[in-house]
């Protein structure tokens, strides 16, 4: 005879069954929602990097610096100070902001594994001085002497011919290249240089 119903097996493996696909469902949107989440604090990171970096790169392209900048620690943070002919500004880092003149940039983060690295802040320099190579001969008139710009090269260092250089082009000129780095980590790794905060200059 046939009995209608579920057993209190059957009972018991179906519960298990919608249990664990319940639990399946809510880790998905956990994740998804931690996805989501994650990309909403990269997006807004990358709008307040792109904003530092313009600030600063606006008065390092059009002021000259006197001197090469250090990093200086002043507590739980560091500073480098940028001393430009008409004036000076510090750029404040901590692990969770970057601070240039009066403006105040947060990073923004979903754990703590995304911060600023202060011990990796970095500055590079290079000036031209030994190779004047972007420095071109010039025959103004078409005569085939040079008329400009005269000078021979030995071992990447210039060196100038005072029968046919002109008095204006004896000096060459020494142009200063310095990048400033901020590293920062996000989820624990330091790989990905699209977050970092990275300042150019490049001046006499």
């Amino acid at each position: 005879m046939n009995k209608k119903g579920f057993t209190l097996l059957e009972v018991i493996v179906s519960v298990a069954l919608i249990s664990i696909v319940m639990l399946l469902l809510f880790q998905l949107l956990l994740d998804m929602q931690y996805e989501s989440n994650h990309a909403s604090y990269a997006k807004a990171n990358q709008v307040n990097r792109a904003t530092v970096i313009e600030t600063v790169e606006d008065d390092l392209m059009n002021h000259t610096l006197t001197s090469v900048p250090t990093v200086v620690t002043n507590g739980d943070r560091k500073e480098i100070t940028l001393n430009f002919q008409e004036f000076s500004k510090t750029i404040r880092v901590a692990t969770d902001r970057i601070t240039y003149d009066s403006e105040t940039w947060l990073l923004e983060k979903d754990n703590d594994d995304t911060y600023i690295d202060l011990d990796q802040i970095r500055i590079e320099t290079s000036t031209t001085r030994d190779n004047c190579s972007y420095i071109l001969n010039v025959d103004i008139n078409g005569d085939g002497v040079c008329d400009a710009n005269c000078e021979i090269t030995q071992d990447n260092r210039v060196i100038i011919d005072p029968d046919t250089v002109n008095e204006t082009y004896k000096d060459c000129p020494s142009y200063q290249m310095l990048r400033i780095v901020i590293p920062v980590v996000v989820d624990g790794e330091d790989e990905n240089i699209i977050d970092d905060f990275e300042f150019f200059y490049i001046g006499l």
